[in-house]
């Protein structure tokens, strides 16, 4: 029997440790790639069915850091709205102080009670209209428009200053007891948005010009929301059409029209005794105001928190997916290495042997 001997090329060799040099070439860039990242080079091939797995914790810790932004965003509005409502009811407090010292007759301060209330007005008006990233915070749904209208500019609505307005109602202010108390109730109707004599004289059109209280179906408005985590849900929209904001610029409104000095004492007892009892009601409203975007505060702030920690596990699973053994990297890169060195130093030996070698 006769065994036959395969030859072996030469050029097969080659051919042979070229590709054994190529595969080795990339599996010391994958392994390079992992020791420098930490992560590892094909993670869906790596980890086979339980790549599905990473690919529902990385949705779910894209929504966790999609709520971690907005309520970042959200914590910054509510504290722009926190300190707009309190500067409100500091101009209110001022005003208020001076208006109960001189409650039933002008003793102390009364001679600049109406400067002082333009200027307190001026002030509320300012803080009521305080944007956000490019929204009026107290417009409500509609905040690409001022809240307030200034006391003496024209309402785009209605074509109408607030100023005028109350001027119009006043006219050279009460005479007696009687014509302050029909005043006063005018104005109530006023700033409650019940004229329905001249509409256009109304709070909503000509001092406000946001989101109404009730829409054009007859529905309340909505309110504008913010969802802080997943099935938590915050209202947290306070509009300058409330009690609150309203009372308060009735009541500097009220004092703005008028010089008290010139009334006499019955017409001046009553016009300033609804005038303290506004303002008072605006002071106690805003005081709720601000407890409630203090509360929203803490619920945003609470949400942070936990989603910080759901963050932090999320990532850790991730990571345990994804990440690599640095000792096996290394270990793995460093026996590549030695493998490529002994590749190449067969492929130098082999392309250097020649049957001339051996002729002598």
């Amino acid at each position: 029997m006769v065994l036959g001997i395969r030859s072996f090329s030469t050029f097969q060799m080659n051919l042979f440790n070229r590709q054994s040099v190529q595969r080795a070439t990339s599996d010391l860039q994958r392994a390079g790639q992992e020791v420098s990242t930490g992560l590892k080079a094909n993670i869906y091939e790596s980890l086979g069915p339980s790549a599905a797995s990473v690919t529902k914790l990385r949705g779910r810790e894209d929504a966790t850091q999609t709520f971690i932004t907005s309520n970042g965003l959200l914590a910054n509005k509510l504290s722009t709205m926190l300190a707009s409502v309190d500067n409100a009811r500091e101009e209110v407090q001022s005003v208020l102080e001076t208006a109960v010292l001189n409650a039933s007759r002008p003793i102390n301060g009364a001679e600049v009670l109406q400067m002082q209330a333009r200027a307190a007005l001026e002030g509320v008006v300012a803080a009521m209209n305080v944007t956000f990233n490019g929204d009026s915070v107290f417009a409500g749904i509609d905040s690409k428009k001022p809240a307030l209208t200034r006391w003496t500019d024209t309402s785009a609505v209605t074509g109408r200053t607030p100023e005028g307005v109350l001027q119009e109602i006043v006219g050279t202010g009460p005479t007696d007891a009687a014509s302050a108390t029909q005043i006063a109730d005018k104005i109530d109707q006023i700033f409650l948005s019940q004229d329905s004599t001249d509409p256009s004289r109304n709070f909503e059109g000509t001092f406000y010009q946001g989101s109404p209280n009730i829409d054009a179906d007859g529905q309340p408005t909505k309110q504008i929301r913010a969802w802080v985590n997943t099935g938590q849900e915050v209202v947290y929209g306070n509009r300058a059409n409330e009690e609150a904001f309203r009372a308060a610029y009735q009541g500097l409104a009220m004092l703005a029209s008028t010089d008290v000095r010139e009334l006499d004492e019955a017409a001046y007892s009553t016009w300033m005794g609804r005038i303290v009892d506004t303002l008072g009601v605006a002071q106690k409203g805003m005081l709720d105001a601000s407890a409630r975007i203090g509360f929203n505060q803490q619920i945003v702030e609470k949400a942070q928190i936990q989603l910080t920690d759901i963050s932090l596990v999320q990532r850790t699973q991730i990571s345990n997916y994804e990440s690599v053994d640095p000792y096996e990297a290394i270990t793995r890169m460093n026996n590549l290495e030695t493998q490529l060195q002994a590749s190449y130093q067969v492929t130098s030996r082999l392309s250097s042997l020649s049957i001339l070698n051996f002729l002598r």
